[in-house]
């Protein structure tokens, strides 16, 4: 079984959606839950890829938890060169509940040691986006929950299942996030298909002016 699927020309890392025990989504809202684009019957716009059977989430979920840690990371570096990709997705589905923490706060730092991998992601933890702002975007549900928070922020738009991405000290290109495209939230022209790879390329998105602190 791959632990690392393809996702938006990332490499994905899929845990149980869900509220815990059987889920690892613990601070998701009830919209949040009510709106996930990978349920049993997600948006058709997107790639048919990210249907990955709960079973499968699951048996990711405990291989990244009880692996030996450099068995993991390893491993995580080979899919990713099989999937012809340097990029990692953190949490394409699911979350880092408070157990968990530690453990993946381990395996972000050590997977830091490895030149070849790019980490990106989306969380509602608040602990694992401080310790890494340079690596997730926070996902929050009102323009408010950013003021005096430095960083960057996703708002989710989940009628229309997408995102834009905001941060506190600049303008976002190209932060418009959806199923199949990625646009500007300011000038529309600027739109590309979506590809986490595009994105960097060409510093847009989530790798539009990336911050460290």
């Amino acid at each position: 079984m791959k632990i690392i699927r393809p996702f938006t020309g990332a490499g994905g890392i899929f845990f149980p959606i869900g509220e815990p025990p059987e889920g690892t989504c613990e601070f998701a809202t009830d919209k949040c839950k009510k709106f996930c684009y990978i349920k049993e019957n997600p948006n058709p716009d997107f790639d048919e890829e990210i249907i990955i059977s709960f079973d499968d989430t699951l048996l990711i979920y405990d291989y990244f938890m009880n692996a030996p840690l450099l068995d993991l990371c390893d491993r995580i570096e080979k899919e990713l060169d099989g999937l012809q990709t340097n990029i990692l997705h953190w949490f394409g589905s699911g979350d880092c509940q408070i157990k968990d923490i530690e453990r993946i706060l381990k395996i972000i730092d050590h997977l830091r040691l490895s030149k070849n991998i790019v980490q990106m992601g989306f969380t509602r933890n608040e602990t694992i986006w401080m310790n890494n702002k340079d690596i997730f975007v926070l996902t929050v549900d009102d323009k408010q929950d950013i003021k005096g928070r430095i960083g960057r922020f996703s708002i989710p738009k989940y009628e229309e299942q997408i995102s834009v991405i905001y941060s506190s000290d600049h303008i976002v290109k190209g932060g418009f996030c959806g199923p199949t495209t990625c646009r500007d939230q300011h000038k529309e022209e600027l739109e590309h298909y979506i590809n986490c790879a595009t994105c960097r390329r060409m510093k847009v998105g989530c790798f539009s002016r990336r911050m460290s602190g």
